[in-house]
């Protein structure tokens, strides 16, 4: 996949990253500073961002406009019956109301977070983390990388769990020194991708150094990467690159590389989900949330938007 391909996944990020004030040029370092995020309080998917805040009334907060949350034209009917009501697009939660020009939230129905985004960084060997944390601190210095060294005993059945802060963003990183086992049913990391998958709705990438692209503006090694989704009984590698979430480079990325870094991190910061139906990746992976949890959004839906401005 190459890094000017307009319709991968990562441009959706890169214009991200613009609207944060972030020029097309700028792009292989996202600012300092990252606007704060409003999160629905019932699932946590980002709403809305501190610099579309134009006003904060008592229990009401006046955004000029969203960035994740459905809503009717004044005068046109929606799923909820009133025209004004904004509902979170993950859960349905209504969050707040609508004017022609603005958007009320509720004070009770996001929550603010003010918190870096936070990085696990995964590999067998700990050199491999030593390298590349500093890298994605560059690229993203709003940001907290921590490190997890695996050991090959917990990999099967591997469970990301039980980590304070719970991380948004996985990489998983690897060194290429022959035979490669990534993912499926003989690679090392297919259970850790999967449970770093299901908990942050697809923010998740790998980096395989040792292995430099053929063609300049190349995200990985096409050849390589063909190889092992084909030849190599790992179909899914060959999935999540075709999603841009996958980087091969020799030492240190490129300018290319960079750029789609910036983008990955971008998305994952204002909790941007992957494609739920991503063509070969594993069905397990896709959290689906329980009859449970759509039976109150469904309630929260239908019954709070009449307590709403």
């Amino acid at each position: 996949m190459s890094a000017a391909d307009a319709s991968s996944p990562g441009s959706l990020g890169l214009a991200a990253a613009e609207s944060c004030g972030t020029s097309a040029d700028a792009l292989t370092k996202a600012p300092t500073e990252m606007p704060a995020r409003f999160v629905c309080y019932q699932c946590g998917a980002c709403i809305a961002t501190s610099d579309a805040l134009s006003e904060t009334r008592d229990d009401i907060l006046v955004f000029s406009q969203l960035r994740k949350a459905s809503s009717s034209p004044p005068g046109s009917s929606s799923a909820s019956g009133d025209s004004r009501t904004v509902q979170c697009l993950d859960c349905g939660t209504a969050v707040g109301t609508r004017t022609d020009s603005s958007f009320l939230l509720r004070h009770d129905r996001v929550e603010q977070r003010l918190e870096r985004l936070e990085i696990l960084v995964c590999s067998l060997k700990q050199q491999e983390i030593s390298e590349l944390s500093p890298v994605l601190r560059e690229a993203f210095p709003h940001s907290n990388v921590r490190p997890k060294v695996l050991q090959k005993a917990e990999l099967r059945g591997f469970q990301l769990t039980g980590l304070r802060p719970e991380p948004e963003l996985v990489v998983v990183v690897h060194r290429n020194e022959g035979r490669t086992l990534l993912t499926d049913r003989n690679g090392f990391y297919h259970d850790v991708l999967g449970s770093a998958w299901q908990q942050t709705q697809g923010n998740v990438f790998v980096v395989l150094t040792r292995t430099e692209p053929k063609a300049e503006d190349d995200l990985f090694d096409r050849s390589l990467l063909g190889s092992l989704s084909t030849q190599g009984d790992q179909p899914t590698i060959g999935a999540i690159s075709e999603l841009g979430r996958v980087l091969t480079w020799g030492n240190s990325p490129s300018a290319a590389q960079l750029q789609q870094l910036v983008s990955l991190m971008t998305r994952a910061y204002f909790r941007e989900p992957g494609p739920p139906n991503a063509q070969g990746i594993p069905s397990q992976w896709i959290r689906v949330p329980s009859k449970a949890h759509h039976a109150q959004a469904g309630q929260n839906a239908s019954a709070a938007w009449c307590a709403l401005l």
